[in-house]
């Protein structure tokens, strides 16, 4: 997705720099808040990625198993929200190229009306990437499930804008050359991947260029995925990090029309037979909190928020902060850890859980005779948690 990521900002920057046409059309002046869209998006979805790898990189030293899990399940959503956030930004440079070849090419189409025509496109994207921008899960996983429709009405929109071109091109008797530098624009993304050609009637592919290399999975008769990137997707969904929403909203949109018509929450028939179509492949649905039961569960704190301070000064700061160790329990559950329903006299029982796990701590730092390091702070509370039965399934505070 780094790559992936570079590649379209380097697009973005190289239309910015070109200069006018003769006749002093370019996307800059009037088109320039086009441009600037791209940039804002990038900016947030470097984040994600920089958050996703701060979090990997913790994960693989904390010595843990299931604490690692945890620690990854925790980078679910902003991948989630890169990988598809990357994706319409691709598909936004396609339109942003095609826009550009007309301005370029055909001195007659109306610049009032590509600019109209690029103001509508950019607001079907707007609300799914403002979804994906917040990080928030719930909001990820539903815009991750939409996304097959809305490729599905960009699509759209670049084959009438590109089909309406290519009439005005006609009607005003341009030379051959024109007319194909307006159909390779159609072609961007489908020359970035090493795949057949569609004939320029075909709709066109947007943003594949962040499909997977050829590998060997075939969905129709397209392929779309390598079988490496589904053994690394079932992999993942396995353990929690990526959902299986999101892994067909992928396949789906990667597929094209070819596979636009099938119900956004079935794994492709390929992707299943490569995923094994085990039992436990055939019953991923979409759930999310809700379908769980677990939307109304209390959130608990699993490192006391009255010592946030204490935790800051070992490391718990910025994706790391305590406010996004909290997970969902039970309201039984939250309050037998607790001690029971009222919290005050709960705090007298020694084994509550902030009192217990403060004072392992502080025993644990005493023995050391130094402070604790965040990944030996992680490992006790993995093993306390076990013991406490508190699953390390994490969200975060501030969430819904």
């Amino acid at each position: 997705m780094k790559g992936s990521l570079r590649s379209v900002e380097a697009a973005v920057t190289k239309l910015a720099a070109r200069p006018p046409d003769p006749w002093g059309f370019s996307l800059t002046g009037v088109f320039t808040r086009y441009l600037d869209q791209g940039a804002k998006q990038v900016t947030w979805l470097q984040g994600a990625l920089g958050s996703a790898t701060a979090l990997t990189e913790a994960a693989s030293e904390v010595g843990d198993t299931d604490m690692e899990l945890g620690l990854l399940r925790m980078t679910g959503p902003k991948l989630q929200a890169a990988q598809f956030g990357t994706l319409l930004l691709a598909t936004w440079v396609d339109f942003l190229h095609l826009a550009d070849a007309v301005l370029r090419h055909c001195p007659m189409c109306s610049a009032e009306k590509l600019f109209v025509d690029l103001h509508r496109v950019q607001g079907l994207m707007e609300p799914t990437l403002t979804d994906l921008a917040s990080l928030d899960p719930e909001r990820v996983e539903a815009a991750t499930t939409a996304m097959p429709e809305l490729m599905g009405k960009l699509t759209r929109e670049f084959d009438t804008l590109q089909r309406e071109t290519r009439e005005t091109l006609k009607l005003g008797g341009q030379v051959i050359a024109a007319m194909q530098a307006v159909e390779m624009v159609t072609m961007i993304s489908t020359m970035k991947m090493a795949l057949p050609r569609v004939p320029p009637s075909a709709p066109a592919a947007l943003g594949v260029g962040l499909a997977m290399s050829s590998g060997g999975v075939m969905v129709g008769s397209r392929l779309v995925v390598s079988a490496e990137w589904v053994e690394m997707m079932r992999r993942l969904v396995q353990a929690g990090v990526i959902s299986v929403p999101a892994v067909s909203a992928a396949v789906l949109i990667q597929g094209g029309q070819i596979t636009m018509d099938q119900a956004h929450q079935d794994l492709p028939k390929g992707v299943r037979e490569a995923l094994g179509d085990s039992p436990e492949v055939r019953g991923m649905q979409v759930t999310g909190r809700v379908g769980a039961g677990m939307s109304d569960a209390p959130k608990h704190h699993v490192m006391p928020q009255e010592h946030r301070e204490w935790f800051e000064q070992r490391g718990f700061k910025g994706d790391m902060d305590i406010d996004n160790f909290c997970v969902r329990m039970e309201q039984a559950h939250h309050e037998a850890i607790h001690g029971g329903g009222d919290w005050r006299l709960g705090r007298t029982w020694p084994g509550e859980w902030n009192q217990f796990l403060m004072r392992e701590l502080l025993k644990a730092e005493t023995r050391a005779g130094r402070m604790l390091t965040r990944d030996a702070i992680l490992k006790l509370v993995a093993k306390h948690m076990k013991d406490y039965k508190i699953p390390m399934n994490f969200v975060s505070w501030r969430g819904p």
